[in-house]
Protein backbone atom coordinates (compact mmCIF):
# COMPACT_ATOMS: atom_id res chain seq x y z
CA UNK A 1 0.00 0.00 0.00
CA UNK A 2 1.35 3.29 -1.08
CA UNK A 3 1.05 5.70 1.67
CA UNK A 4 1.31 9.29 1.24
CA UNK A 5 2.27 11.97 3.97
CA UNK A 6 -0.13 15.16 5.25
CA UNK A 7 0.44 17.68 6.97
CA UNK A 8 -1.66 18.02 9.78
CA UNK A 9 -2.13 22.03 9.25
CA UNK A 10 -3.29 20.58 5.67
CA UNK A 11 -5.59 17.55 7.09
CA UNK A 12 -7.30 20.45 10.02
CA UNK A 13 -8.05 22.34 6.97
CA UNK A 14 -9.53 19.35 4.67
CA UNK A 15 -12.45 18.78 7.40
CA UNK A 16 -13.44 22.26 6.15
CA UNK A 17 -13.24 21.34 2.36
CA UNK A 18 -14.85 18.23 3.04
CA UNK A 19 -17.98 19.65 4.49
CA UNK A 20 -17.71 22.91 1.68
CA UNK A 21 -18.16 20.32 -1.14
CA UNK A 22 -20.49 17.93 0.75
CA UNK A 23 -23.23 20.06 1.86
CA UNK A 24 -22.76 22.41 -1.14
CA UNK A 25 -23.44 19.26 -3.01
CA UNK A 26 -26.77 19.29 -1.22
CA UNK A 27 -27.59 22.74 -1.19
CA UNK A 28 -26.72 23.64 -4.61
CA UNK A 29 -30.21 21.32 -6.77
CA UNK A 30 -32.32 23.41 -3.61
CA UNK A 31 -30.25 26.87 -5.73
CA UNK A 32 -30.97 25.39 -8.80
CA UNK A 33 -34.57 25.39 -8.12
CA UNK A 34 -34.52 29.04 -8.66
CA UNK A 35 -33.18 29.01 -12.36
CA UNK A 36 -34.09 25.44 -13.72
CA UNK A 37 -37.36 23.64 -14.24
CA UNK A 38 -38.88 21.19 -12.20
CA UNK A 39 -38.49 18.43 -14.32
CA UNK A 40 -34.36 18.83 -14.17
CA UNK A 41 -33.72 18.81 -10.93
CA UNK A 42 -33.53 15.11 -10.23
CA UNK A 43 -30.85 14.82 -13.47
CA UNK A 44 -28.70 17.71 -12.03
CA UNK A 45 -29.38 15.61 -8.11
CA UNK A 46 -27.96 12.28 -9.76
CA UNK A 47 -25.30 14.93 -11.61
CA UNK A 48 -24.22 16.39 -8.36
CA UNK A 49 -24.31 12.91 -6.52
CA UNK A 50 -21.97 11.28 -9.24
CA UNK A 51 -19.26 13.95 -8.92
CA UNK A 52 -19.04 13.94 -5.28
CA UNK A 53 -18.65 10.02 -5.73
CA UNK A 54 -15.72 11.25 -7.74
CA UNK A 55 -14.32 13.77 -5.12
CA UNK A 56 -14.57 11.52 -2.11
CA UNK A 57 -12.51 8.48 -4.34
CA UNK A 58 -10.49 10.81 -5.50
CA UNK A 59 -10.11 11.62 -1.80
CA UNK A 60 -9.14 7.67 -1.41
CA UNK A 61 -5.59 7.66 -2.96
CA UNK A 62 -4.72 9.69 0.32
CA UNK A 63 -4.28 7.02 2.87
CA UNK A 64 -6.27 8.01 5.73
CA UNK A 65 -5.72 11.75 4.67
CA UNK A 66 -9.87 12.19 4.91
CA UNK A 67 -12.71 11.24 6.32
CA UNK A 68 -15.97 9.62 3.95
CA UNK A 69 -18.10 10.03 6.62
CA UNK A 70 -20.34 13.64 5.64
CA UNK A 71 -19.88 12.84 1.94
CA UNK A 72 -21.42 9.08 2.35
CA UNK A 73 -24.31 10.45 4.04
CA UNK A 74 -24.52 13.51 1.20
CA UNK A 75 -24.47 10.75 -1.23
CA UNK A 76 -26.75 8.48 0.20
CA UNK A 77 -28.97 11.91 0.59
CA UNK A 78 -28.72 12.96 -2.96
CA UNK A 79 -29.76 9.28 -4.59
CA UNK A 80 -32.41 8.78 -2.25
CA UNK A 81 -33.91 12.69 -2.82
CA UNK A 82 -33.37 11.92 -6.61
CA UNK A 83 -35.49 8.67 -6.71
CA UNK A 84 -38.20 10.64 -4.70
CA UNK A 85 -38.19 13.71 -7.20
CA UNK A 86 -38.24 10.87 -10.01
CA UNK A 87 -41.29 9.00 -8.58
CA UNK A 88 -42.67 12.02 -7.48
CA UNK A 89 -42.84 13.32 -10.96
CA UNK A 90 -44.00 9.84 -12.03
CA UNK A 91 -47.19 10.44 -10.22
CA UNK A 92 -47.85 14.35 -11.50
CA UNK A 93 -47.26 12.72 -15.37
CA UNK A 94 -49.31 9.34 -14.70
CA UNK A 95 -52.56 11.34 -13.18
CA UNK A 96 -52.03 9.17 -10.39
CA UNK A 97 -51.66 12.27 -7.98
CA UNK A 98 -55.38 12.59 -8.04
CA UNK A 99 -56.12 9.98 -6.08
CA UNK A 100 -54.53 12.08 -2.90
CA UNK A 101 -55.23 15.44 -4.16
CA UNK A 102 -58.54 17.38 -5.94
CA UNK A 103 -57.34 18.26 -9.11
CA UNK A 104 -58.00 22.12 -9.20
CA UNK A 105 -55.22 21.64 -5.97
CA UNK A 106 -52.60 20.29 -8.32
CA UNK A 107 -49.81 22.26 -9.82
CA UNK A 108 -47.79 20.02 -12.40
CA UNK A 109 -45.15 22.48 -13.26
CA UNK A 110 -44.20 22.12 -9.26
CA UNK A 111 -44.62 18.70 -8.49
CA UNK A 112 -42.31 19.02 -5.45
CA UNK A 113 -40.12 21.13 -3.51
CA UNK A 114 -36.87 20.15 -3.00
CA UNK A 115 -35.98 21.16 0.41
CA UNK A 116 -39.21 18.93 1.80
CA UNK A 117 -37.41 16.26 0.72
CA UNK A 118 -33.64 16.61 0.76
CA UNK A 119 -34.03 18.42 4.68
CA UNK A 120 -36.11 15.25 5.70
CA UNK A 121 -34.05 12.79 4.02
CA UNK A 122 -30.84 14.22 5.22
CA UNK A 123 -32.09 14.16 8.51
CA UNK A 124 -32.94 10.81 8.71
CA UNK A 125 -29.30 9.78 6.91
CA UNK A 126 -27.72 11.91 10.00
CA UNK A 127 -29.86 10.25 12.65
CA UNK A 128 -28.85 6.91 11.39
CA UNK A 129 -25.43 7.54 11.18
CA UNK A 130 -24.88 8.93 14.60
CA UNK A 131 -26.93 6.34 16.29
CA UNK A 132 -24.86 3.12 14.29
CA UNK A 133 -21.49 5.13 15.09
CA UNK A 134 -18.61 3.09 14.46
CA UNK A 135 -20.91 0.54 13.58
CA UNK A 136 -21.46 2.15 10.27
CA UNK A 137 -19.97 0.52 7.07
CA UNK A 138 -17.61 3.79 6.26
CA UNK A 139 -16.76 3.48 9.78
CA UNK A 140 -15.98 -0.08 9.55
CA UNK A 141 -14.23 -0.31 6.63
CA UNK A 142 -11.81 3.04 7.88
CA UNK A 143 -11.58 1.24 11.05
CA UNK A 144 -10.09 -2.25 8.54
CA UNK A 145 -7.95 -0.50 6.67
CA UNK A 146 -6.53 2.19 8.87
CA UNK A 147 -6.66 1.03 11.95
CA UNK A 148 -9.13 2.92 14.98
CA UNK A 149 -8.77 6.80 15.84
CA UNK A 150 -6.23 6.38 18.51
CA UNK A 151 -3.73 4.08 15.90
CA UNK A 152 -3.88 6.70 13.94
CA UNK A 153 -2.49 9.31 16.15
CA UNK A 154 -3.46 13.07 16.45
CA UNK A 155 -5.23 13.51 13.29
CA UNK A 156 -7.08 10.68 13.46
CA UNK A 157 -8.47 11.16 17.37
CA UNK A 158 -8.95 14.94 15.56
CA UNK A 159 -11.24 13.09 12.82
CA UNK A 160 -13.09 11.09 14.13
CA UNK A 161 -14.56 13.38 16.92
CA UNK A 162 -14.63 16.53 13.72
CA UNK A 163 -16.41 13.96 11.88
CA UNK A 164 -19.21 13.12 14.56
CA UNK A 165 -19.81 16.87 15.04
CA UNK A 166 -19.80 18.34 11.34
CA UNK A 167 -23.10 14.91 11.24
CA UNK A 168 -24.61 16.53 14.30
CA UNK A 169 -24.69 19.79 13.06
CA UNK A 170 -26.16 18.75 9.48
CA UNK A 171 -28.47 16.79 11.30
CA UNK A 172 -29.82 20.05 13.16
CA UNK A 173 -29.66 22.29 10.19
CA UNK A 174 -31.20 20.16 8.11
CA UNK A 175 -34.09 19.76 10.46
CA UNK A 176 -34.61 22.62 11.12
CA UNK A 177 -34.90 23.65 7.39
CA UNK A 178 -37.35 21.07 7.22
CA UNK A 179 -39.28 22.30 10.07
CA UNK A 180 -39.40 25.61 8.39
CA UNK A 181 -40.18 24.39 5.35
CA UNK A 182 -43.22 22.39 5.97
CA UNK A 183 -44.76 25.08 8.33
CA UNK A 184 -44.55 27.42 5.83
CA UNK A 185 -45.95 24.72 3.48
CA UNK A 186 -48.78 24.15 5.48
CA UNK A 187 -49.50 27.76 6.59
CA UNK A 188 -48.73 30.23 4.01
CA UNK A 189 -47.64 28.27 0.84
CA UNK A 190 -50.31 28.65 -2.63
CA UNK A 191 -49.31 25.88 -4.55
CA UNK A 192 -49.83 28.26 -7.97
CA UNK A 193 -47.03 29.35 -8.25
CA UNK A 194 -43.82 30.72 -6.04
CA UNK A 195 -43.56 34.25 -5.44
CA UNK A 196 -40.94 35.91 -3.65
CA UNK A 197 -41.42 34.71 0.24
CA UNK A 198 -41.91 31.16 -1.35
CA UNK A 199 -38.31 31.63 -3.01
CA UNK A 200 -37.14 33.19 0.24
CA UNK A 201 -38.26 30.37 2.15
CA UNK A 202 -37.71 27.15 -0.15
CA UNK A 203 -34.51 28.42 -1.87
CA UNK A 204 -32.33 31.02 -0.38
CA UNK A 205 -32.65 30.20 3.40
CA UNK A 206 -31.62 26.51 2.87
CA UNK A 207 -28.21 28.51 0.45
CA UNK A 208 -27.94 31.36 3.46
CA UNK A 209 -27.80 28.45 5.81
CA UNK A 210 -25.45 26.79 3.99
CA UNK A 211 -23.06 29.56 3.34
CA UNK A 212 -23.42 30.68 7.41
CA UNK A 213 -22.23 26.61 8.17
CA UNK A 214 -19.33 27.04 5.66
CA UNK A 215 -18.17 30.30 7.16
CA UNK A 216 -18.54 28.44 10.81
CA UNK A 217 -16.43 25.61 10.12
CA UNK A 218 -13.64 27.51 8.59
CA UNK A 219 -13.81 29.73 11.51
CA UNK A 220 -13.71 26.63 13.99
CA UNK A 221 -10.71 24.95 12.33
CA UNK A 222 -9.01 27.50 11.92
CA UNK A 223 -9.12 28.05 15.84
CA UNK A 224 -8.30 24.87 16.06
CA UNK A 225 -5.52 24.93 14.37
CA UNK A 226 -4.20 28.16 16.15
CA UNK A 227 -4.93 26.36 19.72
CA UNK A 228 -2.55 23.16 18.37
CA UNK A 229 0.12 24.58 17.36
CA UNK A 230 0.16 27.40 19.78
CA UNK A 231 0.56 25.30 22.93
CA UNK A 232 3.18 23.59 22.42
CA UNK A 233 2.65 20.64 24.80
CA UNK A 234 -0.35 19.84 22.68
CA UNK A 235 1.44 20.49 19.80
CA UNK A 236 1.81 17.39 17.58
CA UNK A 237 5.10 18.32 15.56
CA UNK A 238 6.41 17.49 18.60
CA UNK A 239 6.13 13.54 18.46
CA UNK A 240 5.44 13.75 14.65
CA UNK A 241 8.47 11.80 13.61
CA UNK A 242 9.10 8.53 15.02
CA UNK A 243 8.44 4.97 16.01
CA UNK A 244 6.61 3.14 19.08
CA UNK A 245 6.86 -0.44 19.79
CA UNK A 246 4.54 -1.72 22.40
CA UNK A 247 5.11 -5.23 23.85
CA UNK A 248 1.71 -7.05 25.32
CA UNK A 249 3.11 -9.34 27.83
CA UNK A 250 1.05 -12.74 28.20
CA UNK A 251 1.24 -15.57 30.49
CA UNK A 252 -1.39 -17.92 29.48
CA UNK A 253 -4.91 -16.26 29.79
CA UNK A 254 -3.34 -13.67 31.87
CA UNK A 255 -1.96 -9.92 30.70
CA UNK A 256 0.90 -7.81 32.55
CA UNK A 257 -0.48 -4.02 33.16
CA UNK A 258 0.22 -1.39 35.21
CA UNK A 259 -1.39 2.05 36.52
CA UNK A 260 -0.15 4.84 34.43
CA UNK A 261 -0.57 7.60 37.58
CA UNK A 262 2.26 9.95 36.35
CA UNK A 263 -0.05 12.15 33.68
CA UNK A 264 -3.60 12.50 35.54
CA UNK A 265 -3.76 15.43 33.84
CA UNK A 266 -3.66 13.92 30.31
CA UNK A 267 -6.47 11.95 28.66
CA UNK A 268 -4.82 8.51 29.48
CA UNK A 269 -3.96 9.35 32.57
CA UNK A 270 -4.44 7.60 35.87
CA UNK A 271 -5.31 4.31 33.48
CA UNK A 272 -4.05 0.90 32.91
CA UNK A 273 -1.49 -0.04 29.78
CA UNK A 274 1.49 -2.05 29.10
CA UNK A 275 4.23 -1.05 31.04
CA UNK A 276 6.53 -2.02 28.13
CA UNK A 277 6.47 0.78 25.13
CA UNK A 278 9.54 2.17 23.62
CA UNK A 279 10.14 5.66 21.83
CA UNK A 280 12.66 5.21 18.14
CA UNK A 281 13.38 7.31 15.92
CA UNK A 282 11.49 6.50 12.21
CA UNK A 283 11.72 3.24 10.39
CA UNK A 284 9.66 1.70 8.45
CA UNK A 285 10.42 -2.21 10.04
CA UNK A 286 11.51 -3.63 12.90
CA UNK A 287 12.43 -7.32 13.15
CA UNK A 288 11.51 -9.95 15.57
CA UNK A 289 15.20 -9.72 16.76
CA UNK A 290 15.79 -6.52 17.11
CA UNK A 291 12.06 -5.78 18.87
CA UNK A 292 13.34 -8.33 21.62
CA UNK A 293 16.90 -6.49 21.94
CA UNK A 294 14.67 -3.19 22.78
CA UNK A 295 11.96 -4.80 25.71
CA UNK A 296 15.65 -6.59 26.83
CA UNK A 297 16.80 -3.21 27.01
CA UNK A 298 13.92 -1.82 28.31
CA UNK A 299 13.46 -4.20 31.13
CA UNK A 300 16.53 -6.50 31.74
CA UNK A 301 14.68 -9.53 31.02
CA UNK A 302 16.88 -12.55 29.93
CA UNK A 303 15.71 -12.85 26.12
CA UNK A 304 15.94 -16.21 26.25
CA UNK A 305 12.86 -16.17 28.98
CA UNK A 306 10.21 -15.36 26.69
CA UNK A 307 8.52 -15.59 23.07
CA UNK A 308 7.66 -12.83 20.87
CA UNK A 309 6.00 -12.48 17.97
CA UNK A 310 4.56 -9.56 15.45
CA UNK A 311 1.40 -8.39 16.38
CA UNK A 312 0.60 -5.72 13.57
CA UNK A 313 2.15 -2.19 12.58
CA UNK A 314 -0.40 1.12 12.84
CA UNK A 315 0.77 4.55 11.37
CA UNK A 316 -0.86 7.75 11.77
CA UNK A 317 -2.63 9.59 9.45
CA UNK A 318 0.23 12.25 8.41
CA UNK A 319 2.27 9.00 7.76
CA UNK A 320 5.38 10.57 9.52
CA UNK A 321 4.54 8.25 12.85
CA UNK A 322 3.90 4.79 13.44
CA UNK A 323 4.02 2.16 16.02
CA UNK A 324 4.89 -1.56 15.81
CA UNK A 325 2.69 -3.82 18.13
CA UNK A 326 4.38 -7.19 19.21
CA UNK A 327 3.17 -9.78 22.04
CA UNK A 328 5.71 -11.26 24.41
CA UNK A 329 4.69 -14.65 25.98
CA UNK A 330 6.06 -16.10 29.39
CA UNK A 331 6.11 -19.69 30.69
CA UNK A 332 5.25 -18.19 34.00
CA UNK A 333 4.32 -14.91 36.04
CA UNK A 334 8.02 -15.30 37.87
CA UNK A 335 9.60 -14.88 34.75
CA UNK A 336 9.10 -11.23 34.64
CA UNK A 337 9.23 -10.65 38.68
CA UNK A 338 13.07 -10.17 38.32
CA UNK A 339 12.44 -7.45 35.36
CA UNK A 340 12.49 -3.62 35.50
CA UNK A 341 8.61 -3.39 34.35
CA UNK A 342 6.23 -2.64 37.60
CA UNK A 343 2.58 -3.88 37.51
CA UNK A 344 0.47 -6.91 37.98
CA UNK A 345 -1.01 -9.78 35.96
CA UNK A 346 -4.47 -9.35 35.20
CA UNK A 347 -6.90 -12.48 34.13
CA UNK A 348 -9.07 -12.42 31.48
CA UNK A 349 -12.36 -11.75 33.83
CA UNK A 350 -10.12 -8.81 35.29
CA UNK A 351 -9.30 -7.13 32.34
CA UNK A 352 -12.80 -7.44 30.75
CA UNK A 353 -14.25 -5.52 34.03
CA UNK A 354 -11.28 -2.60 33.31
CA UNK A 355 -12.26 -2.74 29.49
CA UNK A 356 -16.25 -2.34 30.57
CA UNK A 357 -15.23 0.14 33.03
CA UNK A 358 -13.22 2.16 30.48
CA UNK A 359 -9.55 1.85 32.79
CA UNK A 360 -7.52 1.17 29.82
CA UNK A 361 -5.97 3.92 27.75
CA UNK A 362 -7.21 4.18 24.53
CA UNK A 363 -4.04 2.59 22.48
CA UNK A 364 -4.53 -0.47 24.68
CA UNK A 365 -7.64 -0.71 24.04
CA UNK A 366 -7.75 -0.39 20.23
CA UNK A 367 -4.84 -3.41 20.54
CA UNK A 368 -7.39 -5.42 22.78
CA UNK A 369 -10.08 -5.68 20.59
CA UNK A 370 -7.92 -5.98 17.23
CA UNK A 371 -6.85 -9.05 19.25
CA UNK A 372 -10.27 -10.12 20.56
CA UNK A 373 -11.92 -9.73 17.15
CA UNK A 374 -8.73 -11.27 14.91
CA UNK A 375 -8.97 -14.30 17.65
CA UNK A 376 -12.33 -15.04 17.28
CA UNK A 377 -12.57 -14.38 13.29
CA UNK A 378 -9.36 -16.86 13.25
CA UNK A 379 -11.13 -19.35 15.66
CA UNK A 380 -14.18 -19.76 13.54
CA UNK A 381 -13.83 -19.21 10.40
CA UNK A 382 -11.37 -19.59 7.36
CA UNK A 383 -10.46 -16.61 5.22
CA UNK A 384 -13.11 -16.33 3.26
CA UNK A 385 -15.32 -16.36 6.02
CA UNK A 386 -16.74 -19.93 5.66
CA UNK A 387 -17.51 -21.57 9.15
CA UNK A 388 -14.72 -23.91 10.30
CA UNK A 389 -17.62 -25.85 12.52
CA UNK A 390 -21.00 -26.86 10.41
CA UNK A 391 -22.98 -25.30 13.26
CA UNK A 392 -24.65 -21.96 13.09
CA UNK A 393 -23.82 -19.20 15.37
CA UNK A 394 -21.25 -21.03 17.45
CA UNK A 395 -18.56 -19.00 18.71
CA UNK A 396 -15.45 -20.89 20.45
CA UNK A 397 -14.07 -19.76 23.77
CA UNK A 398 -11.68 -16.65 23.88
CA UNK A 399 -8.37 -17.69 25.16
CA UNK A 400 -4.88 -16.62 24.75
CA UNK A 401 -3.21 -19.15 25.34
CA UNK A 402 -0.49 -20.84 23.31
CA UNK A 403 -0.82 -17.53 21.18
CA UNK A 404 2.72 -16.88 20.16
CA UNK A 405 2.25 -20.21 18.16
CA UNK A 406 -0.91 -19.91 16.29
CA UNK A 407 -0.63 -19.82 13.22
CA UNK A 408 -2.61 -16.20 12.47
CA UNK A 409 -1.73 -12.78 10.87
CA UNK A 410 -2.71 -10.19 13.21
CA UNK A 411 -1.48 -7.75 10.76
CA UNK A 412 -4.10 -9.02 7.63
CA UNK A 413 -7.36 -6.34 7.81
CA UNK A 414 -9.20 -9.24 6.13
CA UNK A 415 -9.50 -11.19 9.19
CA UNK A 416 -11.05 -7.60 10.67
CA UNK A 417 -13.32 -8.14 7.45
CA UNK A 418 -14.25 -11.73 7.95
CA UNK A 419 -15.56 -10.90 11.68
CA UNK A 420 -18.34 -8.68 10.05
CA UNK A 421 -19.07 -9.99 7.00
CA UNK A 422 -19.03 -14.54 6.90
CA UNK A 423 -20.81 -17.57 6.77
CA UNK A 424 -23.10 -16.28 9.01
CA UNK A 425 -24.03 -13.21 8.18
CA UNK A 426 -27.70 -12.66 6.74
CA UNK A 427 -27.24 -13.19 2.23
CA UNK A 428 -23.83 -13.97 2.96
CA UNK A 429 -23.19 -15.84 -0.78
CA UNK A 430 -24.97 -13.05 -2.48
CA UNK A 431 -22.90 -10.25 -0.32
CA UNK A 432 -19.50 -12.02 -0.91
CA UNK A 433 -20.58 -11.55 -4.96
CA UNK A 434 -20.87 -7.95 -4.66
CA UNK A 435 -18.08 -7.25 -2.03
CA UNK A 436 -15.34 -9.17 -4.42
CA UNK A 437 -14.12 -5.39 -5.76
CA UNK A 438 -14.33 -4.23 -2.19
CA UNK A 439 -11.75 -7.33 -0.54
CA UNK A 440 -9.37 -6.80 -3.78
CA UNK A 441 -8.83 -3.07 -2.40
CA UNK A 442 -8.56 -3.70 1.16
CA UNK A 443 -5.89 -6.39 0.28
CA UNK A 444 -3.81 -3.86 -2.04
Amino acid sequence: MTQHHITNEKAIFTLWLNWTIAVGAIALPELAALFVPRPWIPIITFAVMILLIVYRNTGKKFQASSCDLVQTICVHTLCVSAVIMVLISIIYARGFISLFYPEELVNIRIPYLTILIIGPVATVYCLIYTIRGNRAGVCRRCIIRYGTSTERGFLGKVFSQESRYQVRFLMVISAVLSVIGWIYYACYYINVNLNTSDRFFYNWIPSIFYGLSVIFFGMRYFTLWSYYYNHIEMNPRVCMNGSGVRFILLHDDNIFLSRIEEFNDMPDGNKYDTPADVNLSHRNYISLKDASQHLVNLSGLDPESFNIRFMYKSTDMSGQANIFHFICCFPSKEAIADSTLRGQWYSLSQLQRLLYNKELTHMLTSEIHRLHTVTMAWKTYDINGLRLYKIKNYRPAFRLKGICDWNVDFDNPLWLDVARFNEDSPLFKLRRLLRRRQRQSINN
